[in-house]
């Protein structure tokens, strides 16, 4: 199977509290070398399970966003044991722009799992979920609402 392109800017092993994006690169008409950034936290200390948080799989979902920034900023590494992921906006290009899908290529993550490192934006996000961030997690838990 080919590498995703999309990389974290936070060390998932290390102890502490990191903010950071996952990129994903994107040329485009305004910057031939840009990036799609997408925010991201982790909290983890010592050894236990693994949570996984996400929001925004569709963009105009906006309650899970806002519960997961919240958390994002207030969660203390001393109050976990293991690993807390936060992803507040999967789909964060749409999330900003209060559309469901993305607005770069009309995807919907939901629709394209399990995604494709070679394949559309939408369809390297899904990848990038589904083999990266989903096999560091023991459990799971992707915010949902009505749109």
């Amino acid at each position: 199977m080919e590498k995703n392109p999309m990389t974290a800017t936070v060390d998932y092993e290390i102890d502490g509290v990191q903010y950071g994006f996952l990129t994903l690169p994107h040329s485009h008409d305004e910057c031939g070398w840009g990036s799609m950034l997408i925010p991201n936290a982790v909290a983890k200390n010592g050894e236990g399970p693994t949570v996984l948080f996400t929001g925004a799989n569709h963009g105009d979902e906006h309650e899970g966003p806002g519960a997961l920034y919240d958390l994002a900023q207030r969660i203390d590494h001393k109050d976990v044991t293991g690993r807390v992921i936060i992803v507040p906006g999967m789909n964060y290009l749409a999330f900003r722009a209060g559309k469901r899908t993305l607005p770069l290529d009309g995807g919907n993550i939901n629709r394209v799992f399990p995604g494709n490192p070679t394949g559309s934006l939408t369809e390297k996000i899904a990848d990038y979920f589904l083999r990266t961030l989903l096999s560091l997690a023991d459990y799971g838990v992707d915010f949902h609402s009505g749109g």
